[in-house]
């Protein structure tokens, strides 16, 4: 819930919007929420007493909808701000404070450009503009919120993300906002199929972003859905006969995006996700993205390029997945650490929240003989800032369905 959808809740107790009014601008708030502000400062002017989301709501629907996706974007908002938490007066005036500060210096800045772009000589208009901007004191941009809802995630084992296979759920609970994940394994041994399984966990709240510059994108979008519906080619060869999608499918694709990339920079990639606001991040195959600089050696290039995915994690709050190679020595081991990453054993690691290595058996085949349905595969935590708890779970894959199950969790 942000901070802003729980700062309208607040003000629709009078005596708070008593104490802020003043300086309440509904301009201030993002977009989507402007309206509702606009329409809680209306009311509070007319009726004495508190208000109520569902006279909001009434009024908004009333005063401000001019199309169907309008009037469903509403109710979804007035929906979040009827769930929201208040907060106590202290931190909503400090925060509508803040709000109304940043409005006055965007404003002020926009009337400066102005004249800037109309070639005004205008010494005297510059100067009261300059004045009307708020002294700006030096702000705290990595004070950490003391407000419960920022806290509670790290008190909670799941975190933003559970991860769906039983036994890393039990033992690690699941991952967070701003976290580094790195899957890495040998090739053929189902590293991008693990990540499709791992976010399709995630697509019924979140939107994920899944940069593939190894794989086909079709190829990759098909290993989510299998891993979203569990079903085998036969079972999509059906669908499309019939004409009718699986709903299960139908109702997580809208928070997947998927894009094939060819040669693409980190930067690229960060600066996009600073206007979608993905909530995960996928970078399969992280260590070919390119990267501008010098680099004395490709150590070092990946140590500088993981490095920026954590910058991403961080700055764009989200989950980042940096899918990678296992070098040669985890060829034929069920057991792989992060010893065994490919071109930089250190330097990758070194970013990391957590490290999943996969591995598996070579098996050999007869002549005419293809791999089994069922393949057992090695997890192996070799890093976890989580919560520490590292080890090798043996878990089953099926290739048909992108399905990966650890058992039951009689095990430790």
């Amino acid at each position: 819930m942000s901070i802003e959808t729980r700062l309208l809740k607040s003000v629709l107790d009078k005596e708070v919007f008593s104490e802020v009014g003043g300086i309440f601008n509904p301009s201030a708030f993002s977009e989507d929420l402007e309206d509702v502000a606009a329409v809680i400062v209306e009311l509070h002017s007319e009726l004495e007493g508190d208000l109520d989301v569902d006279i909001v709501e009434e009024c908004l629907m009333g005063k401000k909808v001019s199309t169907t996706a309008k009037k469903a974007l509403l109710a979804e908002i007035m929906e979040r701000i009827r769930d929201a938490n208040e907060v106590d007066l202290d931190v909503t005036s400090k925060f509508i404070f803040s709000l109304a500060r940043k409005k006055q210096r965007l404003d002020a800045l926009n009337a400066l450009a102005q004249i800037i772009e109309k070639n005004e000589d205008s010494h005297e208009g510059v100067i009261e503009i300059l004045n009307r901007m708020p002294i700006e004191e030096e702000e705290d941009t990595e004070l950490v919120s003391p407000l419960l809802e920022n806290l509670a995630e790290q008190y909670t084992l799941a975190g933003n993300f559970p991860f769906n296979i039983t036994k890393l759920r039990k033992h690690i609970g699941g991952l967070t906002r701003g976290n580094l994940a790195v899957v890495f394994g040998r090739p053929e041994l189902g590293k991008s199929s693990f990540v499709a399984y791992m976010i399709a966990g995630y697509l019924s709240e979140h939107k994920v972003e899944y940069y593939a510059n190894e794989e086909p994108g079709r190829k990759i979008m098909l290993n989510i859905r299998r891993a979203v519906t569990g079903e085998t080619d036969d079972d999509i060869g059906e669908v499309i006969q019939q004409g009718i999608d699986n709903p299960e499918w139908v109702a997580a694709y809208p928070n997947l995006k998927v894009r094939q990339i060819g040669e693409m920079d980190i930067d690229t990639i960060i600066a996009r996700a600073k206007k979608s606001k993905p909530d995960v991040v996928v970078l399969d195959q992280v260590d070919k993205l390119s990267m501008a600089g010098k680099f004395n050696n490709t150590a070092d290039r990946l140590k500088a390029l993981y490095e920026r995915t954590r910058m991403l994690a961080k700055t764009c709050d989200c989950l980042v997945i940096n899918v990678s190679q296992a070098s040669a020595d985890a060829d034929d081991s069920f057991t792989v650490d992060y010893n065994c990453m490919e071109n930089s054993k250190t330097g990758k690691a070194g970013e990391a929240d957590i490290i999943i290595g996969i591995g598996g058996k070579n098996i050999v085949l007869n002549p005419g003989d293809s791999l089994p349905r069922v393949v057992t595969r090695g997890l192996t935590i070799s890093k976890n800032k989580i919560n520490g708890w590292q080890s090798t779970i043996p878990v089953e894959f099926d290739r048909s369905t992108n399905q990966w199950s650890s058992g039951d969790d009689n095990s430790s």
